[in-house]
Formats: C-alpha cells, structure tokens, sequence
C-alpha cells in the first residue's frame, strides 16, 4: 500500500467551535448518564423503598416518563418492541 500525505481540511474558527461545543455535549451528557446509574444503583442497593420519600419516588417517576418516551419514539420509527 502506498502512503500518502493526509489531505488537509480547511477550518474556520467556527468549525472549530462546533466541533468543541459537540464534545462539550457529549460529555456533558455522559457525566449525566453515569450520575444516573450510579442513582440506579444506589436505588437498587437499598432494601426497601420508602413510599414517603419523594426523591426516590421522582426518580421513578422520571424513569418511567424516559422509558414511555422510548417507545413511542420507536414506535413512530417503526421500529420492533
């Protein structure tokens, strides 16, 4: 196989910008999934939940409204259960 030289990309400073704010998200929003599941399993650790405690309760709550939105996002895609 023949090397060559990479083909050079010109960028604006915007583009750069972009592609920062991109990782930024990302990031941001993977800090935000392994803060749930670290909930999750602190959650699941306990024995029994505590029907008066409400963050438990909103936790669950907002657990159960991902999922309805889950599925009726693949739902209009078509996607199988």
């Amino acid at each position: 196989m023949i090397r060559r030289p990479p083909t050079m990309i010109p960028m604006t400073d915007a583009d750069v910008q972009d592609i920062r704010s991109l990782v930024a998200h990302q990031k941001a929003q993977y800090d935000q999934k392994q803060k749930t599941l670290l909930h999750m399993q602190k959650l699941a650790e306990r024995p029994v939940l505590a029907e008066d405690d409400p963050a438990a309760r909103a936790f669950l709550r907002q657990m159960a409204e991902r999922a309805r939105e889950r599925e009726e996002r693949d739902r209009r895609l078509g996607l199988p259960a």
